[in-house]
């Protein structure tokens, strides 16, 4: 029997532009924040579908294994069940990456800033616009284009830097020009995005010594934790398009530098055998949530393990590339106490008084993230039978993605790998837009983004 080649081509091409159709569809009758959770597992499945290809991997490696490198990926979290630089070939290699620079730069800005460049008016859809509000809350004083535009350049420039000074480092150290270009470029693109993978099987340990490592990765680190709302707004005042800093942006620097003296503090404090500069490396991977390690995190002490468990929950700022309840929401937490414990009902940050919305989802961002880092808790120590302060640090680094682990994440049950892949999505998610797509309708939805359109400070 002869085969039609040319009906058989019409009808995939009919049927992959009905598909199209009806997906389209689906993602119109979805809310703001349920359009975000779809995003993040649709690019966790695909990620996994391409990993399980025979070509992306060295030796066998289980579904559940690619499933949690792919969920690791796309969270930007940075935890590995396998030995990733052995384990996976080139190609896997790099599909792994092109997941982190998605996850790590958002889904919502990715897609709008590819929208509003090929876009004739270079104007988002209504939908575009509520869901990106969703993700990245934004305070008055920056127009949505601004930020995309500064997101997407400061993070091309800012990996390109990061990429050059490391390829001129590694070339120094006698890697080879393509291994220097290669090393250079997923690590600069790992550490911006606050991923934490590397092609090296003990992180960054082999270079504990190197300033240039130490000074590069942090500040890579850094730069995508504090946020484009920072670089938007910088831009924006030196362009004299506002007439001062917003007061989000003196929260996230302040709040900062704040963590980063206290846990390199506490660090070197709690740890004898840890350099300053290894203390404070550390307290940069856990509070940027990077993960990257320049020393044996199983070897620290308790003290200082729960210092990073604390840094890695508060995390980076909004619209960053790090996970955590955000800094922004721990102020306000913190202001809210102080308020109630001197008996004021004005809430207020460096004399400026915050929204009630704003109260509202920092107070819930906080209970909620602590709610979901007990379950996540609560169901390892029941599955695993592992050293429970260990099972603390690695729920803490999936849900906060922050990625430094004990390095039990190998030894974890197929069980206890789905409750990690689960806290790691939820994390990247966000606990408040995890809650909300589950929980809010859709006109609730629409008078949230209303109401944050008009407020000056993000939470």
């Amino acid at each position: 029997m002869k085969i039609n080649w040319r009906n058989c081509c019409d009808k995939t091409d009919e049927v992959i532009k009905l598909s199209f159709k009806k997906y389209s569809l689906f993602l119109l009758r979805l809310t703001p924040h349920q359009n975000i959770a779809q995003t993040v597992l649709s690019y966790t499945f695909l990620g996994t579908v391409l990993l399980c290809l025979p070509f992306m991997t060295y030796s066998h490696v289980s579904i559940i294994d690619n499933f949690f490198t792919a969920a690791a990926a796309v969270s930007t979290s940075g935890l590995n069940t396998v030995n990733f630089a052995d384990s996976y070939t080139f190609l896997g290699k790099l599909i792994v990456l092109l997941l982190i620079q998605i996850g790590g730069v958002g889904y919502m800005t990715f897609s709008s800033f590819i929208f509003i460049s090929f876009s004739q008016r270079h104007r988002l859809r209504i939908h575009q616009q509520e869901a990106l509000s969703t993700e990245v809350s934004l305070p008055n004083t920056l127009k949505m284009s601004d930020f995309l535009w500064s997101a997407v350049a400061f993070t091309t420039i800012a990996e390109s830097i990061g990429a050059v000074i490391l390829y001129n480092f590694f070339r120094a150290n006698d890697f080879s020009t393509w291994n220097a270009i290669w090393y250079s470029i997923f690590h600069s693109v790992s550490a911006f995005c606050t991923a934490g993978f590397s092609l090296w099987n003990n992180s960054l340990e082999n270079f504990a010594d190197s300033n240039t490592i130490n000074i590069v990765i942090s500040c890579l680190a850094l730069a995508g934790s504090i946020g484009f709302i920072v670089i938007a707004d910088l831009y924006t005042f030196i362009r004299r398009k506002t007439q001062a800093i917003s007061l989000t942006t003196k929260i996230i620097v302040m709040s900062t530098l704040a963590l980063l003296l206290l846990g390199t503090i506490t660090l070197f404090m709690t740890t004898p055998s840890l350099t300053l500069t290894e203390a404070f490396f550390q307290s940069v991977a856990a509070m940027t949530t990077c993960g990257f390690s320049t020393v044996n995190v199983s070897l620290l002490s308790s003290a200082s393990l729960l210092v990073l468990v604390l840094l890695m929950c508060i995390g980076g700022a909004p619209a960053g590339t790090a996970g955590g309840i955000k800094t922004t929401a721990f102020c306000t937490v913190v202001a809210i106490m102080r308020a109630r414990l001197q008996l004021r009902t004005r809430v207020s940050i460096l004399g400026r008084k915050i929204p009630l919305m704003r109260l509202y989802a920092a107070t819930s961002t906080f209970l909620l993230y602590t709610l979901f880092l007990f379950i996540s808790i609560f169901m390892l120590t029941w599955t695993e039978k592992l050293p429970f302060l260990s099972l603390v640090v690695e729920s803490a680094a999936a849900l906060s993605t922050g990625g430094l682990s004990t390095g039990i994440s190998p030894e974890l049950s197929v069980l206890g790998k789905l409750i990690i892949i689960g806290t790691m999505i939820v994390g990247r998610i966000g606990v408040l837009t995890f809650g909300t797509a589950v929980l809010a309708s859709e006109e609730e939805t629409a008078k949230e983004i209303t109401l944050k359109s008009t407020e000056d400070v993000a939470v």
